[in-house]
């Protein structure tokens, strides 16, 4: 599996900022490499924070822009409103068709989800709808993705799926004048609203923390990591 001009990833991310956390380096090796990239929100909406009281959908949205003027790569969004936050309790059937339908139309051949091991119930809903959209059915069916991988994140607690990683990004590697990491904060700061300062889990300081404990299992200063569910040869 090579990130290079003929790569059309599709990421699929719960909610904003997922997106960085999971694939910020892979965004960045694959604006490097001319690929294209098309990256769909699960959710956007306004909801209760525990930290900042509440999210304002306007200003996720206008993040997203971001997001699309920093990378280049387009963006689409399934839910807006009062679905945010309440994935779990929408009929799987009808985000599934919704994930088969941007499979259909963009083809990509390469696609990242996220993890099952996540504590957050929207994020494993999303799991669970895309491994049944990614269900293996005749290429004069549907179009067949060749390659899925799952993505890693910080968001998990006694939860025993928790793989362990068998694909790796070195994040050292350069775009322009910063490494992939570097990159990868930059467009996690297009968030704003959602970074948070230590000793949360998205912190940027635990971000790059995460990014070094990856990088010594390759034997390199910081990478990021994955699982890779299909690869086809």
């Amino acid at each position: 599996m090579r990130i290079d001009k003929n790569t059309r990833l599709l990421l699929v991310s719960p909610h904003p900022d997922d997106e960085v956390i999971g694939c910020g380096g892979l965004l960045g090796k694959c604006k490097k490499e001319s690929g294209k990239c098309l990256i769909v929100y699960a959710c956007v909406g306004e909801s209760r924070q525990l930290i900042t009281t509440k999210t304002d959908a306007s200003t996720r949205i206008k993040e997203i822009r971001d997001i699309e003027n920093f990378t280049g790569f387009k963006t689409e969004i399934f839910y807006e409103g009062k679905e945010f936050c309440r994935l779990d309790v929408i009929p799987k059937k009808e985000i599934i068709e919704k994930i088969e339908d941007v499979i259909e139309k963009y083809k990509p051949n390469i696609i990242a989800i996220p993890c099952p091991s996540s504590y957050n119930q929207d994020h494993r809903a999303i799991y669970e709808s895309c491994i049944t959209a990614l269900r293996p059915v005749p290429k004069n069916v549907r179009f067949f993705v060749e390659n899925v991988i799952y993505y890693y994140e910080p968001y998990f607690w006694a939860n025993s799926e928790l793989k362990t990683p068998n694909a790796y990004l070195d994040l050292s590697e350069k775009i322009g004048n910063h490494n992939l990491l570097e990159f990868k904060i930059d467009l996690y700061k297009c968030h704003q609203t959602q970074v948070r300062d230590e000793p949360f889990a998205r912190s940027i300081d635990n971000l790059i923390r995460w990014a070094n404990i990856y990088g010594k299992e390759i034997g390199s200063d910081i990478a990021e990591a994955f699982y890779i569910m299909k690869e086809t040869l």
